[in-house]
Protein backbone atom coordinates (compact mmCIF):
# COMPACT_ATOMS: atom_id res chain seq x y z
CA UNK A 1 0.00 0.00 0.00
CA UNK A 2 2.79 2.33 0.58
CA UNK A 3 4.42 1.57 -2.40
CA UNK A 4 0.78 2.59 -4.45
CA UNK A 5 0.57 5.41 -2.57
CA UNK A 6 4.27 6.99 -3.22
CA UNK A 7 4.09 5.82 -6.59
CA UNK A 8 0.58 7.96 -6.86
CA UNK A 9 1.99 10.68 -5.17
CA UNK A 10 5.21 10.91 -7.92
CA UNK A 11 2.53 10.65 -10.78
CA UNK A 12 1.02 14.03 -9.87
CA UNK A 13 4.53 15.63 -9.61
CA UNK A 14 5.28 14.05 -12.58
CA UNK A 15 2.16 15.86 -14.19
CA UNK A 16 2.19 18.92 -12.94
CA UNK A 17 5.40 19.45 -14.67
CA UNK A 18 4.01 18.39 -17.61
CA UNK A 19 1.13 20.73 -17.78
CA UNK A 20 3.75 23.46 -16.11
CA UNK A 21 5.93 23.09 -19.47
CA UNK A 22 3.24 22.95 -21.64
CA UNK A 23 3.40 25.92 -24.13
CA UNK A 24 1.37 29.09 -23.76
CA UNK A 25 1.11 32.38 -25.49
CA UNK A 26 -0.23 35.25 -24.56
CA UNK A 27 -1.61 38.45 -25.86
CA UNK A 28 0.54 41.24 -23.70
CA UNK A 29 -0.77 44.39 -24.87
CA UNK A 30 -2.81 45.97 -28.09
CA UNK A 31 -2.64 49.65 -29.75
CA UNK A 32 -4.88 50.59 -32.40
CA UNK A 33 -5.32 53.98 -34.61
CA UNK A 34 -8.69 55.30 -33.15
CA UNK A 35 -8.04 57.93 -36.10
CA UNK A 36 -7.96 55.43 -38.82
CA UNK A 37 -10.60 55.87 -41.19
CA UNK A 38 -9.63 54.10 -44.07
CA UNK A 39 -11.19 50.73 -46.05
CA UNK A 40 -11.04 47.37 -44.15
CA UNK A 41 -7.16 45.78 -44.77
CA UNK A 42 -8.17 42.63 -47.50
CA UNK A 43 -4.04 41.98 -48.67
CA UNK A 44 -1.10 41.75 -46.38
CA UNK A 45 2.18 41.58 -47.53
CA UNK A 46 3.98 39.42 -44.28
CA UNK A 47 7.65 40.53 -42.98
CA UNK A 48 9.15 38.51 -40.38
CA UNK A 49 12.33 40.55 -39.20
CA UNK A 50 14.01 37.01 -37.83
CA UNK A 51 17.72 36.39 -39.13
CA UNK A 52 17.50 32.93 -38.80
CA UNK A 53 16.41 32.20 -42.54
CA UNK A 54 14.00 28.85 -41.44
CA UNK A 55 12.46 30.78 -38.37
CA UNK A 56 11.30 33.70 -40.70
CA UNK A 57 9.92 31.63 -43.32
CA UNK A 58 8.23 29.37 -40.93
CA UNK A 59 6.56 32.30 -39.01
CA UNK A 60 5.79 34.21 -42.18
CA UNK A 61 4.21 30.96 -43.63
CA UNK A 62 1.81 30.31 -40.69
CA UNK A 63 0.55 34.21 -40.61
CA UNK A 64 -0.25 33.49 -44.46
CA UNK A 65 -1.82 30.43 -43.90
CA UNK A 66 -4.23 31.78 -40.92
CA UNK A 67 -5.27 34.53 -43.06
CA UNK A 68 -5.97 32.55 -46.08
CA UNK A 69 -7.98 30.51 -43.78
CA UNK A 70 -9.82 33.38 -42.87
CA UNK A 71 -10.65 34.68 -46.41
CA UNK A 72 -7.49 37.51 -46.75
CA UNK A 73 -4.90 37.25 -49.05
CA UNK A 74 -1.77 37.31 -47.94
CA UNK A 75 1.94 37.01 -49.17
CA UNK A 76 5.03 36.19 -47.05
CA UNK A 77 7.69 38.42 -48.37
CA UNK A 78 10.16 35.89 -48.27
CA UNK A 79 8.97 34.96 -51.73
CA UNK A 80 10.26 38.18 -52.78
CA UNK A 81 13.34 39.58 -51.34
CA UNK A 82 15.58 36.80 -49.67
CA UNK A 83 17.87 38.86 -48.35
CA UNK A 84 16.95 40.21 -45.27
CA UNK A 85 19.28 43.20 -45.37
CA UNK A 86 17.21 44.46 -48.46
CA UNK A 87 14.49 45.42 -45.88
CA UNK A 88 16.91 48.01 -44.97
CA UNK A 89 16.14 49.72 -48.54
CA UNK A 90 13.31 51.77 -49.17
CA UNK A 91 12.97 51.54 -53.04
CA UNK A 92 13.27 48.18 -52.38
CA UNK A 93 10.86 47.54 -50.07
CA UNK A 94 8.23 49.70 -51.63
CA UNK A 95 8.56 47.75 -54.92
CA UNK A 96 7.99 44.30 -53.40
CA UNK A 97 4.55 45.98 -51.52
CA UNK A 98 3.61 47.23 -55.04
CA UNK A 99 4.27 44.06 -56.71
CA UNK A 100 1.65 42.80 -54.17
CA UNK A 101 -0.58 45.53 -54.43
CA UNK A 102 -1.09 44.75 -50.92
CA UNK A 103 -2.75 47.62 -48.87
CA UNK A 104 -1.41 46.45 -45.56
CA UNK A 105 2.22 45.55 -44.51
CA UNK A 106 2.61 43.31 -41.32
CA UNK A 107 5.76 43.02 -39.67
CA UNK A 108 6.87 41.20 -36.91
CA UNK A 109 10.10 41.41 -34.75
CA UNK A 110 11.86 39.09 -31.53
CA UNK A 111 11.99 41.70 -28.58
CA UNK A 112 13.07 39.89 -26.18
CA UNK A 113 14.70 35.98 -25.95
CA UNK A 114 15.19 34.79 -21.99
CA UNK A 115 16.27 31.82 -20.81
CA UNK A 116 16.45 31.15 -17.02
CA UNK A 117 17.00 28.05 -14.78
CA UNK A 118 15.75 27.82 -11.00
CA UNK A 119 16.38 24.87 -8.36
CA UNK A 120 13.54 23.35 -6.91
CA UNK A 121 14.48 21.63 -3.89
CA UNK A 122 13.09 18.11 -2.46
CA UNK A 123 9.72 18.10 -0.15
CA UNK A 124 8.42 15.82 2.58
CA UNK A 125 5.39 14.79 3.44
CA UNK A 126 3.64 13.22 6.00
CA UNK A 127 0.13 11.78 5.53
CA UNK A 128 -1.98 9.97 7.61
CA UNK A 129 -2.81 6.10 6.66
CA UNK A 130 -6.90 6.26 5.39
CA UNK A 131 -9.63 3.74 5.45
CA UNK A 132 -8.08 1.59 8.30
CA UNK A 133 -12.00 1.41 9.83
CA UNK A 134 -12.89 1.81 13.24
CA UNK A 135 -14.08 6.13 13.28
CA UNK A 136 -11.88 7.66 15.48
CA UNK A 137 -11.89 4.90 18.16
CA UNK A 138 -8.82 3.45 15.90
CA UNK A 139 -7.40 6.88 15.75
CA UNK A 140 -4.80 6.13 18.58
CA UNK A 141 -3.50 3.57 16.69
CA UNK A 142 -3.35 4.95 13.65
CA UNK A 143 0.44 5.47 11.54
CA UNK A 144 1.84 8.23 9.12
CA UNK A 145 3.09 7.68 6.58
CA UNK A 146 5.87 9.67 4.24
CA UNK A 147 6.27 10.76 1.00
CA UNK A 148 9.21 12.13 -1.00
CA UNK A 149 9.08 14.36 -4.13
CA UNK A 150 12.42 14.74 -5.47
CA UNK A 151 14.38 18.32 -6.18
CA UNK A 152 14.45 19.28 -10.10
CA UNK A 153 15.42 22.01 -11.93
CA UNK A 154 12.96 24.35 -13.84
CA UNK A 155 13.69 25.69 -17.07
CA UNK A 156 11.96 28.89 -18.37
CA UNK A 157 11.69 30.25 -21.48
CA UNK A 158 9.80 33.20 -22.11
CA UNK A 159 9.76 35.04 -25.54
CA UNK A 160 8.18 38.37 -26.08
CA UNK A 161 7.22 39.31 -29.91
CA UNK A 162 6.25 42.31 -31.49
CA UNK A 163 3.64 42.76 -34.34
CA UNK A 164 2.57 46.03 -36.48
CA UNK A 165 0.52 46.42 -39.52
CA UNK A 166 1.01 49.51 -41.46
CA UNK A 167 -1.51 50.77 -43.88
CA UNK A 168 0.18 51.23 -47.61
CA UNK A 169 -1.75 53.83 -48.53
CA UNK A 170 -1.19 56.19 -45.60
CA UNK A 171 2.71 54.42 -44.84
CA UNK A 172 1.18 54.98 -41.29
CA UNK A 173 1.11 52.61 -38.29
CA UNK A 174 -2.59 51.73 -37.55
CA UNK A 175 -2.05 48.44 -35.21
CA UNK A 176 0.61 47.34 -32.57
CA UNK A 177 0.71 44.47 -30.49
CA UNK A 178 3.08 42.36 -27.50
CA UNK A 179 3.01 39.03 -27.48
CA UNK A 180 4.66 36.21 -24.54
CA UNK A 181 5.46 32.72 -25.17
CA UNK A 182 6.33 30.72 -22.12
CA UNK A 183 7.80 27.86 -21.83
CA UNK A 184 7.01 26.91 -25.64
CA UNK A 185 6.96 23.62 -26.89
CA UNK A 186 8.47 24.17 -30.27
CA UNK A 187 8.83 27.06 -32.26
CA UNK A 188 6.54 26.39 -34.29
CA UNK A 189 3.99 26.62 -31.98
CA UNK A 190 4.86 29.79 -30.89
CA UNK A 191 4.16 31.16 -34.64
CA UNK A 192 0.83 28.92 -35.05
CA UNK A 193 -0.40 30.63 -31.65
CA UNK A 194 0.75 34.03 -32.91
CA UNK A 195 -0.84 33.75 -35.94
CA UNK A 196 -3.96 33.19 -34.07
CA UNK A 197 -3.59 35.89 -31.97
CA UNK A 198 -2.94 38.24 -34.52
CA UNK A 199 -5.62 37.39 -36.84
CA UNK A 200 -8.23 37.25 -33.53
CA UNK A 201 -7.16 41.20 -32.87
CA UNK A 202 -7.34 42.30 -35.94
CA UNK A 203 -10.97 41.14 -36.61
CA UNK A 204 -11.47 42.81 -32.73
CA UNK A 205 -10.59 45.85 -33.87
CA UNK A 206 -12.11 45.97 -37.27
CA UNK A 207 -9.12 45.78 -39.61
CA UNK A 208 -10.36 43.06 -41.41
CA UNK A 209 -13.57 40.79 -42.24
Amino acid sequence: MIENRIFSRISIVILALLLFACASTQLVTEWRDKSYQGQQLNRFIVIGVIENTLYRRAYEDAIVDKFKENGLDAVASYTLISDLAAYDDEDKLKQAVKTTQADAVLVAKLIDYDESERYIPPNYDFNPYMGMGGGYYNSYHSAMYMTYSPGYIQKTTTIRIGSEVFSVDSEQLVWAAETKSFNPGSYQSVVNNLAEITITSLKKNGFVK
